[in-house]
């Protein structure tokens, strides 16, 4: 039974970090020491005959030790206690009440920064809403259970007389609990709010920086430029300050916006010398600008924290498209290098078989050759431009006319047009110039008027046709290939441009999509503009130079 209660207790008694016993000296002392300090600062507005003020922010210090560094430094909360009470607050001036009292808040803060433990304030990922709740409920319940009962116990003793108890109550938990809740989320998060200060821009610093101080010094102004207790009413001015950082930046820097804005405002209330009735109105309506704050600069965080993870996600998403496109390079290029290499068998076969006949006609031969070797060439250029397409997005522009292009298409694809059966004409009444990558245009066009003839192979009207029509219009040049054949099955049309969709045997699916990637590339659009049982027309639009220029 002591084992398991022991394995639950060790991790809350071990600081989150190795410390030996002179860490653990040198941090308590710091500790005492700034406990003092703090404790005598913000010792005014003192309740007549006890020790209890209205703004007490020493118990932050506390909750931030045990939170930070473990339960084992709960000592040094208490000798912090009593070295306050002797050296600043004289009270009680009874030495076993003060050992009590010291004792009280000791125990109830380090229970208190025991169950801040279990919330997850760190800085390491964004604070999220429900935690910041829960952090606002414990230092709620630890400042009430500490004020009941260190006033309580002032009372049994006779160091505290009995009708101060519920004065004494009231501005113990009201001082405390602002107290924490303006310096203890600042002691939590300066490590986010120093981050989040190197990530924004100078320019950015200046102006959030600056509206946020132009908008306090406005509220403190209009609060107490008269000195009068009417402009309290007006207290809700010091609310805008903390929204604005809040909503800029997020938790951590309003944290920081939340600790100045209180600070600002007990230094006016002292300065002015404001009543203790003026001073305990103002302190309810600071814990409300506080939770207020504390709870949007979670909700503003996590925003950012889920804008971030999104960019991150996108960022993963294209790395995975960059992936997926370096796998179908490899399937592009042989889609695209597999029409120039049949060409070159193709041609090679005719020149085998012409070099068999007697006599040899030598000037067919030779023109059979001279087209091996331009098919050849066309294959190695293809993969050049299409492995520079992917790498950086660039195209090879130069002046080109598209009616010499498909002429020269037209020549080059008549012995596959009269191996299919089907036959082959270009209308183009009058040039067309347009700035492109020649290769990639012809490519285009050699793929979709190869698709044509297959399809038209199948033609139910007879004898297949396909028929490549060039015209101009204002600022575009359109190119349609149409074809007589069984046309697109339905159930592809909507999926026709997508990668790896094919109506063909042993196609790859890869043409119409690499197709239409160029014609966006050059700025212009490739779209099925009928298809039927009567045949398909496919329209190619690209801009001319006039429309390229505009």
């Amino acid at each position: 039974m002591t084992t398991p209660v022991l394995s639950r207790v060790q991790p809350l008694w071990k600081p989150k970090g190795r410390a030996t016993a002179t860490n653990w000296v040198a941090v308590a002392c710091c500790y005492v020491t700034l406990y003092v300090a703090l404790d005598w600062i913000s010792y005014i507005e003192v309740l007549p005959g006890s020790g209890y003020t209205p703004w007490n922010p020493p118990p932050a210090l506390s909750l931030a030790l045990i939170a930070r560094k473990g339960l084992s430094f709960a000592p040094a909360i208490f000798v912090g206690e009593l070295a306050s009470t002797f050296a600043v607050t004289h009270f009680p001036t009874d030495m076993w009440a003060s050992l009590v009292s010291g004792l009280v808040v000791a125990v109830g803060y380090t229970s208190a920064g025991v169950a801040l433990r279990r919330i997850p304030l760190t800085n390491s990922r964004p604070i999220p809403v429900d935690a910041v709740v829960s952090f606002l409920a414990v230092a709620a319940a630890g400042a009430l259970v500490v004020a009941v009962s260190d006033v309580s116990a002032m009372v049994a003793l006779n160091a505290l007389p009995a009708r101060l108890a519920e004065r004494s109550i009231q501005d113990s938990f009201i001082g405390d609990l602002t107290g924490i809740l303006g310096l203890l989320p600042a002691l939590l998060t300066w490590r986010a709010a120093w981050d989040r200060w190197k990530e924004v821009s100078p320019d950015a610093r200046v102006i959030d920086v600056g509206v946020y101080a132009l908008l306090l010094c406005a509220a403190l102004l209009l609060v107490f430029g008269n000195a009068h207790e009417k402009e309290l009413q007006l207290f809700y001015l010091m609310l805008p300050p903390v929204i604005w950082i809040a909503v800029r930046h997020g938790l951590a820097w309003c944290a920081i916006a939340i600790l100045i804005d209180q600070l600002a405002l007990v230094t006016m209330v002292a300065l002015l010398n404001f009543s203790t009735g003026d001073f305990f109105a103002c302190q309810l309506l600071s814990i409300v600008i506080s939770a207020t704050g504390l709870i949007l600069g979670a909700v503003v965080t996590q925003r950012h924290y889920a804008e971030h993870l999104l960019r991150r996600q996108q960022a993963e998403l294209a790395r995975h498209t960059r992936l997926t496109t370096v796998g179908a390079f490899g399937a592009a290029v042989v889609h695209e290098i597999s029409q120039p290499l049949a060409a070159a068998a193709a041609f090679a076969h005719s020149g085998k078989q012409l070099s068999a006949q007697k006599p040899i006609n030598c000037e067919l031969l030779r023109e059979t050759v001279e087209n091996v070797e331009q098919e050849t060439r066309r294959a190695g250029a293809i993969v050049e431009r299409i492995r520079r397409f992917l790498d950086r997005g660039e195209l090879q522009w130069r002046s080109i006319d598209l009616r010499e292009v498909l002429r020269r298409l037209s020549g080059a694809l008549a012995d596959e047009a009269r191996t299919h059966g089907v036959a082959l004409r270009v209308v183009a009444p009058t040039s067309a110039v347009i700035d492109a990558d020649d290769i990639q245009i012809e490519q285009v066009l050699a793929n979709l008027m190869r698709n044509a003839m297959e399809a038209a192979a199948h033609s139910v009207l007879g004898s297949g046709s396909v028929q490549a029509t060039l015209s101009s219009s204002s600022g575009s040049v359109r190119i349609e290939i149409e074809d007589n054949g069984p046309g697109v099955a339905p159930d592809i049309v909507e999926r026709l441009f997508e990668p790896f969709e094919t109506t063909k045997r042993r196609g790859v699916g890869l043409g119409l999509s690499l197709s239409r990637e160029v014609a966006k590339a050059h700025g212009g659009r490739l779209r099925l503009d009928r298809t039927g049982a009567t045949g398909s027309k496919f329209v190619l639009e690209l801009p001319d130079k006039k429309g390229a220029a505009s």
